[in-house]
């Protein structure tokens, strides 16, 4: 097959979304498959950031292959943001119709005019279904943007278009599938996030930055942004001084900027920033429990947190609130009301009273209910649903 990923995210991203480990299972199962994005206009060359200078570099390219993947970044007149005239629905619904060079164009030129699958990871896709002939197309369905800040407030719009006019939709969560159907997609499947199989590698060396003050260690690994729950962290902290709390991160919210500073006064506190992703099991397997402490809202009942299968695959106990898609998982986790700090703090010390009673026992029953939430599980399914519908039944 020939599939286009139309995605929002750099295809070498240290951090891999659930797109980037499903393309590379595509690419492995001898499919030829090209990575669409993200798109950069002109008011991003001048830009300093290390980002969009990279972007930069790839259009002027023409595109780069990564291992076995075509990565084209289009350059386009017309970017949809949240900024005065950038933001209307005219720019998100046609963005794609006004790159430099043509879109249609380029693709032609490596062999991705006319596609077997079109793979959409985000609203400004839309415009594709109209420019790429495809036999198939689908949504990846991970979040409701519109519950984000600093997103166009109209995305909503947007994403519901793109739902009415795909073949399929895959959501990430039971509540991102109901709205895909609320919504009027013709076919929403519940495919929820998963796990590298590098995260069930034992015997690991500890890191030379881990905690090593003798205190069981409590920790989070994610993005810092609008849906972490710090308030109730900071509880914790000051009242189980006998555990030290580690975040392992970018900060995406600057509000989180100045608590997160007092905290690291704690003598049981530490935040280390962003780490590469293939370092990640090195701070699981040397941690006691994992935190997911988010808010419980709109936002994070959408949620299916690639974090709690890290965690479980790791062998880690998880700490979360009572969110609607970990409680229907039926899988290991002490739960928590949100924003209780105190009922916060009685769930870690349940988690390390089960680590202490039932150890190497408990730890195993985690790791195999990971087992069964691998990239390569979820991957398997998605090719089953391909094969239940006769690619070669949707012609062109």
């Amino acid at each position: 097959m020939k599939i286009i990923f139309a995605e929002s995210h750099n295809l070498d991203r240290p951090d891999p979304l659930g797109s980037h480990h499903y393309i590379r299972l595509f690419r492995e199962a001898g499919n030829d498959c090209l990575w669409l994005g993200p798109g950069i206009s002109p008011m991003h060359i001048g830009k300093p950031d290390h980002l969009n200078r990279h972007r930069y570099r790839i259009w002027r390219e023409g595109g780069r292959l990564v291992d076995g993947i075509h990565w084209m970044v289009p350059l386009t007149l017309l970017f949809y943001y949240n900024k005065p005239f950038m933001r209307s629905l005219y720019a998100g619904r046609n963005q794609y119709r006004f790159c430099l060079p043509s879109l249609p164009g380029q693709l032609k030129k490596i062999g991705f005019s006319q596609v077997d699958l079109l793979w959409c990871a985000g609203p400004v896709a839309l415009s594709l279904l109209d420019i790429i002939p495809h036999r198939m197309s689908c949504y990846r369905l991970a979040d409701r943007l519109d519950q984000f800040d600093m997103i166009p407030p109209n995305v909503g719009i947007i994403q519901q278009e793109l739902i009415e006019k795909v073949d399929f939709v895959l959501a990430t969560s039971l509540a991102l599938q109901e709205w895909a159907e609320e919504s009027g997609g013709r076919e929403a499947y519940y495919m929820p996030n998963g796990v590298s199989d590098a995260f069930f590698t034992a015997s690991r060396k500890m890191p030379d930055d881990f905690p090593a003050d003798g205190r069981p260690v409590a920790l989070y690994l994610g993005t810092l942004d609008t849906r972490f729950d710090l308030e109730t962290l900071a509880v914790a902290v000051h009242q189980m001084m006998d555990v030290h709390f580690l975040l392992i991160g970018p900060l995406t919210c600057e509000s989180l900027r100045e608590k997160i500073s007092a905290l690291q006064e704690k003598e049981n506190f530490s935040w280390l920033g962003s780490k590469k992703y293939s370092q990640a099991p090195d701070y699981l397997q040397h941690s006691s429990v994992g935190l997911i402490p988010f808010h419980d809202n709109k936002l994070t009942d959408a949620v299916n947190p690639i974090k709690y299968y890290e965690y479980l695959a790791c062998g880690l106990p998880v700490v979360a609130p009572s969110l609607r898609e970990l409680q229907s998982m039926n899988g290991p986790l002490q739960a928590y009301r949100a924003g209780d700090g105190g009922d916060f703090c009685r769930a870690i010390r349940e988690a390390l009273a089960e680590n202490e009673k039932l150890g190497a026992d408990v730890k195993k029953k985690r790791i195999d209910f990971a087992t069964n939430h691998t990239w390569r599980a979820r991957f398997k399914s998605i090719m089953e649903l391909l094969e239940k519908k006769d690619l070669d039944n949707y012609s062109l």
